[in-house]
């Protein structure tokens, strides 16, 4: 069918409900986050319309840095699939970036999405990387020593952490990336400074981990350890959370054989992510 692409408006946001809130198996996050996606002034939160101006298709594109876009939450009507409305979108995301200074675009999905993933690599996107989302309830029982526990560090630790994390094999293995929910953007040595004054950046004798409270879950979005200190993180992360009353640990972390065993042996059920990009320059 013919249809065109505009901006949504707020006035889209019932009529996309409707049709986006039983995408997968647990539901959808689109419905309740259009509203602040269309308030972010960094992002453009597109639609598909007919003739009846109805939208049938959304997707977001978003600048995380002056340089890096993000595209997520492409959705189409289940009538309307396999109409060349998801392909378009995203070429329309990409045009919208690049004219806002982005030199690369990236986008993930699940490893086991093989409709979404087929479309991504029609669409021009290199793989660059495989992340482990885990998740894992607050320990119990075990009680980590006194030095294995993650407590707040401070400014004294930044440079550490970061010249470790720098030369690391998960640094290596994420291609520099850190992820902030389910976007990627490269890390930057200012990110240990924000987390220092949000009190959000913690250490122990195994490593540091950047860790915050996204609702009712204690997110982890960037790690600085070993193969072997692995386990103590994990487990420091489990107390942490038990300790602050929390519900849920998440994790996210580039995959590699010695992470999914430690993520498996403290008890962390983990999903592989792909990460794709596609460099602006590519497409100019």
């Amino acid at each position: 069918m013919a249809f065109v692409i505009r901006p949504a408006t707020v006035e889209d946001i019932g009529s996309i409900s409707t049709w986006t809130r039983d995408t997968f198996d647990w539901g959808d996050y689109v419905p309740d986050a259009l509203s602040d996606w269309l308030d972010d002034e960094s992002s453009l939160v597109m639609v598909c319309v007919g003739e009846d101006d109805v939208p049938i298709a959304v997707s977001r594109a978003q600048m995380l840095t002056p340089s890096e876009a993000w595209l997520s939450g492409a959705r189409v009507h289940p009538h309307h699939r396999r109409s060349g409305m998801g392909m378009a979108m995203n070429a329309h995301g990409v045009e919208w970036a690049g004219e806002h200074g982005a030199k690369v675009v990236r986008l993930a999905t699940e490893s086991d999405n093989e409709m979404a993933r087929g479309q991504v690599e029609k669409s021009g996107y290199r793989q660059i990387g495989v992340w482990l989302h885990a998740v894992a309830e607050p320990a119990a029982g075990r009680h980590p020593r006194p030095d294995d526990r993650l407590r707040i560090a401070g400014s004294a630790d930044g440079d550490a952490a970061w010249m470790f994390w720098s030369q690391s094999d998960i640094a290596h293995q994420g291609r520099d990336l850190m992820a902030g929910g389910w976007r990627w953007r490269k890390a930057r040595r200012n990110d240990l400074d924000e987390a220092i004054q949000a009190r959000s950046f913690y250490g122990c004798r195994g490593g540091w981990v950047v860790s915050h409270r996204v609702d009712t879950a204690m997110e982890t979005v960037w790690i600085a350890t070993t193969p072997t200190d692995t386990p103590l993180i994990l487990l420091g992360l489990r107390h942490l959370a038990r300790d602050q009353e929390i519900d849920q640990v998440r994790v996210f972390v580039p995959e590699s054989p010695w992470m999914a065993e430690a993520l498996k042996r403290e008890q962390f059920e983990s999903r592989p992510v792909v990460i794709y990009s596609k460099p602006l320059s590519a497409i100019r």
